[in-house]
């Protein structure tokens, strides 16, 4: 293994923290190691082609990072509410 860097959070929302100790709770994960592994995917859905795609996609069609986040909002809100079916 090369070089490992140390990354700092500060400012972390007490509720995110909580979710990420639950997740790591459930997982047989140390915080760091939950930590690590949602990282690794994020990082690894970023690299896939889909995710380029859509973000071509974005630009051609001229959609906002406002718009986006609205349209992500909205989509979450519909979800959350039991309209995923």
């Amino acid at each position: 293994m090369g070089l490992v860097a140390t990354l700092y959070v500060r400012n972390l929302p007490s509720e995110l923290y909580d979710d990420v100790k639950r997740w790591a709770e459930e997982s047989g994960r140390s915080v760091n190691a939950e930590i690590l592994a949602l990282l690794e995917r994020e990082a690894e859905r970023r690299r896939g082609d889909w995710f380029e795609g859509l973000l071509a996609l974005r630009d051609r069609i001229n959609l906002s990072s406002e718009a986006a986040a609205l349209a992500v909002a909205s989509i979450r809100a519909h979800r959350d509410a039991g309209f995923d079916n």
